[in-house]
Order: C-alpha cells, then structure tokens, then sequence
C-alpha cells in the first residue's frame, strides 16, 4: 500500500475544492486538482499520469503546498523555474517587428535575434514565441511608397469635423457612403488552395483581354449596399453611379467618401448637386476604404477557373455581392467598429443635440 502523501495543515480539501471549482486560471486549476488529488490518496506517479506531468513537477506543488498552503502553491514567482529565453524587453521587440511585417521568415526572426541581441534559439522555439505572442503569417496589404502616413491617420481623427464641415442642413436625413470601383476580367486570376502536401497542383489559365467594372458603395448608416456594372469608368458612369445612390433616399442628403480618382467628380450639377456632398480620402491611401477588403472576396471566387465571357464571370461576382444588397447584417460585418463607424455615430449624434 503506497504511503500517503504530506499535505501539511495550512487549509482543508474543501476550501481546495471550492477554489479550483471558481478558477478560470488553468495555471490555478491543474495545481489545486493535484492537491485534491494527493487528498484522495493518489500517489505522485499517479497525479503525474493524469495531468500530463512528471512526477517531480507534481512533487513541487505539492511540497509548495504542504509549506505555504494555497498561496504558496499559486505563486507565480520567478524563481521555481528556467527564466524565459526572451524578456518582456525582448518580446516587446518581437511585437513591434512583428506588427510591422519585418520578417518573412520564422528564420529571419531567429537570425535577427542572435545578431541584435546575442539570444541563440532553434526554429521550433521561434514558433513557440510566434504562437505565445499569437503571431500570424499573412499576406501584407500595399501600401503606397509616397503615402503620407500622418495624414492618413490626421484623417482618422478629424472624421467629424470633416463631417460636419460639409454643410448638410440640420432638419435633413443623412446618409455617409463609403465607395470604391472593382475590375475584372477575363484574365485568370490565380490563388492559393487546398491540395496534398508534396503534389504540386495546377490550373488552366487564359489570356483574354476584356474586362468590366462594378461601382460598389455601403451606407454607414443603414447598412445598405449599392453595386453597379459599366463597360468602363469615367465620369459619366461615376455620376449614374450618385444618381442610383441618390435614388435610394431622395429626400436625404448624401455623403459620398471615396478615393481621389479622375474619374470621380469634384462638383455636381442640376438635381445631384442639392443632394450629394463629397468628402475624399488622403491621397494614396485605399487601405482605408473599408469596402476595399469585400473585392478581395470576388478576387477568391472568380480565381482558378476559365471565364469564357464576362457575362458568366458577372453571375460569379453576384454569389458574393448579393448577401450584401439583400442583408445589412454582411455589410456591417464589412464595415466593422472602427474609426469610420464610430466617427459616424458621433457625427450623428452631435446632429440630434
């Protein structure tokens, strides 16, 4: 019969019990289910086997507990094991790199490592860290050599004033539309897919030079979206564009925030010009149109397959836009709770006051 383990007497099974019941901590919890364990007689082998551990690291809390109680065995101090390969100083840097796309590689990171800070650590502990500090390989947006950085985040911050600088009269509905223009064509567009590791996949491509348009806009304030397909881009199709967003609520006044395209006019005249006010984004800045990302859909849709005409590739590209013409739901989904969103909100807001 094994002998039975020494849990001291700083505290009792049912206080242990009730504190591993009411810890979200898994830290806190595995050692308290070790304690109670060595309460009901299990032996070190035994806990160890059930947790996943080894038999001295149950044997540590065990003796934490038996000298310290509770508190002693949920401590968190540093000096019960190997101090981390990386300091928070150290991680703090990683972050940093990390958030600005510094490294391609797990390789990089770990080449970096040594040379600027003398740390020597293999590839699987980088992708330790890369996993801890919920690190992710993705695929960068472009962003314009020549964009200035400041003003696109002075923008950001000044969306209210921007706003409210347009002159809308105070009795009349508003609506702040986000816009921007997709081309597509017959050209293959190629993207990343599923296969089997180590089988090299392929997909036919064509070379066929015809394209077209869709204008696409969402209303930050309903939630509704407008999509229309032109041959081309210019001005005329720009403003049947406003016309159709004007269409939607022709007693309001409309706020169109879009890109600084040739094509996008500066004024309008005749019925547009009493409903439609403009508001463009910093030069060289798409990143933040937030109804860029939904091309990216279309991209993923029509990529790996031959389109024999644009008719076809069209019905594609309208399995993606529908959802949002028919239910606000994926356009705010689109949108999200950023800057623009909230900007909106207060602007309206300060419109009620």
């Amino acid at each position: 019969m094994s002998k039975s383990l020494d849990l001291g007497n700083h505290s009792n099974p049912e206080e242990v019990e009730k504190l591993y019941k009411s810890s979200e901590e898994k830290h806190d919890r595995e050692r308290l289910l070790a304690v109670l364990m060595g309460y009901e007689k299990k032996t070190l082998t035994e806990i160890g086997l059930s947790l996943k551990r080894g038999r001295s690291t149950v044997g540590r809390w065990l003796k934490a507990y038996r000298e310290g109680g509770i508190k002693q065995i949920l401590h968190r101090g540093h000096g019960g094991g190997r101090p981390a390969a990386l300091s928070e100083c150290h991680q703090d840097a990683l972050i940093d790199g990390l958030r600005s796309g510094r490294w391609k590689r797990a390789k990089d990171i770990q080449i970096w490592l040594h040379a600027e800070h003398k740390i020597d650590l293999k590839v699987g502990g980088i992708y330790y860290w890369l996993r801890k500090l919920k690190g992710s390989w993705k695929l960068p947006r472009p962003k314009h050599k020549e964009q200035d950085s400041e003003e696109a985040e002075q923008f950001k911050k000044d969306i209210v004033s921007h706003l409210e600088d347009l002159d809308i009269p105070s009795d009349s509905p508003v609506h702040v539309w986000v816009e921007d223009e997709h081309r597509y064509g017959l050209i293959s567009v190629l993207r990343r897919c599923w296969t089997i590791r180590g089988h090299r996949v392929t997909v036919p491509i064509q070379r066929k030079y015809q394209w077209g348009y869709v204008y696409g806009a969402a209303d930050t304030v309903t939630g509704k979206a407008e999509f229309l397909y032109t041959p081309t881009v210019s001005l005329e199709w720009s403003k049947a564009f406003l016309s159709q967003l004007v269409a939607t609520d022709p007693e309001a006044i409309h706020v169109i925030i879009w890109d600084r395209a040739g094509y996008h006019p500066e004024l309008v005249e005749g019925s547009l010009s009493e409903s439609v006010r403009f508001l463009p984004f910093p030069a060289r800045s798409p990143e933040l149109n937030p109804i860029e990302p939904l091309w990216d859909q279309v991209k993923l849709r029509v990529s790996n397959e031959i389109w024999e005409t644009l008719g076809s590739m069209e019905s594609a590209i309208d399995e993606v836009l529908e959802p949002f013409w028919k239910h606000s739901k994926k356009v705010w989904s689109l949108l999200g709770n950023t800057w623009l969103t909230r900007g909106v909100i207060t602007f309206l807001q300060h419109r009620l006051e």
